[in-house]
């Protein structure tokens, strides 16, 4: 059953009660942020689909907007194989390279993958019990996890951060038996979302990330999926976490924390996060490294999806080198104390 709508609400009030329920949530920035205001109809949706700017799929009046600006053609002084870079608040396009080519998302999947267990799942404290032969499946592909164990109940809320900070295939799994029973029967409703959203060129066979050559996607369409994403005040909370302490379990008794990989990965290579105040990452050896970072200046959202980063090994932060390289490019050097510095 679909939950319906949650209200917008201030985050340091979500943050306090989330903490009186025995979670932490940390944000980590200096200045607290809302649900953004996403244009409804915007260039990058007419740029991806080849419309005219004036009209939208329906055949009705656009939004309003000055004459765009082109976008930029990234090139080979990009280290990624494909790239999209969009103004949400307005929509408009900064740049781009070979966005609607297909690509491995890796562990961008799990975006899809937690707003279709958000929009199912009617109470976020309803609990699932973690089985073991989703740990020996885990293990067996070298999946990264939370850190949580067989055996143990897990409130859906928490598996939901588990699934986007450390990028939990345990959580991934567990979602997916509380909302279908099983992965396969998930993995439906994930293909369900991409027919809604016109994600045209993605088709998902699981709901972890791991490599299938049946198990593809777009910049593109992985923006359309985050900026619809970004509507539902849950997901923007936890997409916007660097750090986060779940509730007691029957096996961890003071839960477990987890910080997110956008920060990881930038401390790694030494990487100031700047404007950036949220993100997911990924990694196979055949997608090599991919991120998806939101970002705010200047009471703006931007949304940049790289794919294929790096040499196909996880030595280098290569994901968030080339992230950090482009929003530098674009939105300039933060002060030490913007937005998402952590």
């Amino acid at each position: 059953m679909k939950n319906s709508a949650i209200p917008i609400v201030v985050i340091a009030v979500i943050a306090a009660a989330a903490f009186i329920g025995g979670s932490i949530f940390a944000l980590e920035r200096a200045n607290l942020i809302s649900l953004p205001e996403l244009a409804e109809t915007t260039r990058a949706d007419y740029a991806i689909t080849g419309a005219a700017y004036d009209t939208d799929e329906a055949g009705l009046p656009a939004a309003s907007y000055e004459e765009p600006r082109q976008p930029v053609e990234l090139g080979n002084e990009t280290a990624c194989e494909h790239a999209l870079l969009v103004n949400i608040s307005t929509g408009e396009i900064l740049a781009r390279k070979l966005e609607d080519e297909i690509a491995y998302p890796a562990s961008i999947t799990k975006i899809m993958t937690a707003i279709v267990a958000i929009e199912n799942i009617e109470d976020l404290n309803s609990e699932v019990k973690l089985d073991y032969e989703m740990f020996e499946y885990i293990y067996s592909r070298s999946a990264s996890t939370a850190g949580f164990y067989s055996g143990e109940r897990i409130k859906a809320i928490d598996l939901l951060y588990g699934l986007i900070l450390p990028s939990g295939a345990d959580a991934a799994l567990g979602l997916a038996k509380l909302v279908a029973g099983s992965e396969e029967e998930f993995v439906k409703l994930m293909n369900d979302k991409c027919a809604e959203l016109k994600m045209d060129n993605t088709h998902f066979t699981n709901c972890t990330g791991l490599h299938d050559i049946n198990h593809y996607s777009t910049c593109a369409d992985l923006y359309r999926l985050l900026r619809y994403a970004l509507r539902n005040q849950t997901f923007f909370d936890v997409f916007t976490t660097f750090e986060y302490t779940t509730s007691p379990t029957n096996i961890h008794g003071s839960g477990i924390t987890v910080t997110s990989t956008i920060k990881y990965n930038y401390n790694k290579e030494n990487l100031p996060l700047g404007y950036v105040i949220g993100g997911k990452t990924g990694y196979t050896e055949p997608a090599k490294q991919c991120m998806a970072t939101l970002a705010l200046k200047d009471g703006e959202y931007y949304a940049l999806i790289v794919l294929g980063c790096g040499d196909g090994t996880s030595k280098r932060a290569a994901h968030a080198l080339c992230s950090a390289d482009i929003w530098n490019r674009f939105l300039g050097e933060p002060p030490a104390a913007a937005e998402g510095e952590g």
